[in-house]
């Protein structure tokens, strides 16, 4: 199995929260082989950070999920930001706008689409993302309703 897990979806393996326990599951499955986006890295950073702005973490915590975040890095296939990425987010920013596509998921979404792979599911527990990724025609999971 192949997915691609955006930020929202990712963080929950490394921030115990609502769909953590589905998210380690599927990646620890030794048949899955994950994709994120470069996109992901920073957008990571930010999420980890604005938790522990708001002390739901402690500094050590914090340390600690980025340097295993860096760590899983290693073992994962990133698709890089270019400007056909930037160029894809475009297009598909104007076909759905009117449907709340944002602009960091519309590059998310970019990216996923790049990978012109049919046999790749992408993950998100943006409802939202995720209802304009199955308009477009791809599976999807979200680990905030997935039942493996």
């Amino acid at each position: 199995m192949k997915l691609f897990l955006d930020t929202s979806a990712l963080i929950k393996a490394f921030h115990k929260e609502k769909g953590s326990d589905t998210i380690i599951k599927l990646l620890t499955n030794d048949d899955v082989k994950i994709w994120i986006s470069e996109l992901t890295k920073i957008e990571y950073k930010s999420a980890i950070y604005r938790v522990f702005n708001n002390k739901q973490i402690s500094k050590q915590d914090l340390k600690t999920t980025l340097q295993s975040f860096d760590n899983y890095l290693k073992f994962i296939n990133i698709n890089p930001l270019s400007s056909l990425t930037v160029s894809e987010a475009n297009s598909l920013f104007d076909k759905y706008y009117s449907f709340g596509l944002r602009s960091l998921d519309a590059l998310q979404f970019a990216s996923f689409t790049l990978l012109l792979d049919t046999k790749i599911f992408f993950v998100t527990s943006d409802k939202k993302l995720e209802s304009i990724v199955k308009m477009s025609g791809f599976d999807v999971i979200n680990p905030l309703t997935y039942n493996l």
